[in-house]
């Protein structure tokens, strides 16, 4: 039985508010009286609770249980009332998306926050800089990327470019988030096809186009678009946290919004797959 999955539930409201650990991991065969065990070493802290989160940490804790890398790390979980909440430190971008991503595709999660960090290393933001521009480089064939620039400062990532469509803009993020010292990533990368709108009515209409094209939103929902003066609103319902959330995104793509206004609710018995349905508000 793995770590992650010797977590027991934390029933008091205190302990459920502070996130107190529940349980320790399990000590391997005793030791002889005259000699002292050696501490078992600390598994990541995942500490779900809530009578009604039972099936999600399940599915969740099986999910990190199959990461290499995210089994090992030392982030925290609290899962409650369908909401995830991370916390702590983890490697690099590349794992807190991960996690993230995992949270927000499983289906009964509704709200997912992230408050981990990622640790500052001593190199020059122009070396960490030059690195991320190395792997995207490698990458560009595939992700179709052009005009590329990317800046370091004080550890944070900012991402200028064109990729082929959304898939290749979060691939350029997850390769760029490998790279070691890399808090945050701000991604800028726009796809080459966006279209855009030069009013209200043809902007809602842009949007409405581009959430229904599956490379750019791949997943299933029922959502109604309005625009006004360039702000976008999104109304409807969708299965997934990360759809809710990718759908945003998507629409912000779109050449002329200068906000989006996500009023999407998460609905988990919203049938799963490609069921969508998008439309202008009228």
């Amino acid at each position: 039985m793995s770590a992650s999955s010797k977590v027991s539930l934390v029933v008091p409201a205190l302990a459920l508010l502070l996130g107190v650990p529940a349980a320790a991991r399990a000590a391997g065969p005793p030791s002889p009286p005259a000699a002292s065990a050696a501490p078992a070493p600390a598994g990541p802290k995942r500490n779900i609770a809530g009578p009604g989160d039972y099936a999600i940490r399940q599915k969740i804790m099986e999910l990190f249980d199959r990461d290499a890398e995210l089994g090992k790390e030392p982030f925290h979980l609290i899962l409650v009332n369908g909401g995830a909440i991370f916390s702590g430190e983890i490697k690099n971008c590349a794992a807190r998306k991960r996690a993230l991503s995992i949270a927000a595709t499983t289906r009964g999660v509704i709200h997912v926050t992230d408050d981990m960090t990622v640790r500052r290393a001593d190199v020059p933001d122009a070396e960490l800089a030059k690195a991320a521009s190395a792997i995207l480089g490698d990458a560009a064939e595939g992700l179709a990327l052009k005009d590329l620039d990317a800046k370091v400062e004080d550890g944070v990532l900012t991402l200028h470019g064109t990729v082929q469509d959304a898939t290749a803009r979060s691939r350029a993020e997850d390769f760029a988030g490998t790279v070691m010292g890399i808090t945050r990533i701000s991604n800028q990368l726009v796809p080459a096809g966006a279209p855009a709108g030069t009013d209200d009515a043809s902007l809602a209409r842009a949007v409405v186009a581009f959430l229904s094209d599956f490379h750019q939103f791949s997943f299933g929902g029922e959502m109604t678009v309005r625009a006004n003066q360039g702000v976008v609103t999104l109304k409807g319902r969708v299965a997934l946290y990360m759809a809710r959330q990718q759908a945003a995104v998507v629409a912000s793509l779109v050449k002329g919004v200068s906000r989006v206004d996500n009023l999407l609710k998460v609905d988990p018995s919203f049938p799963g797959g490609r069921m969508a349905s998008f439309q202008v508000e009228r």
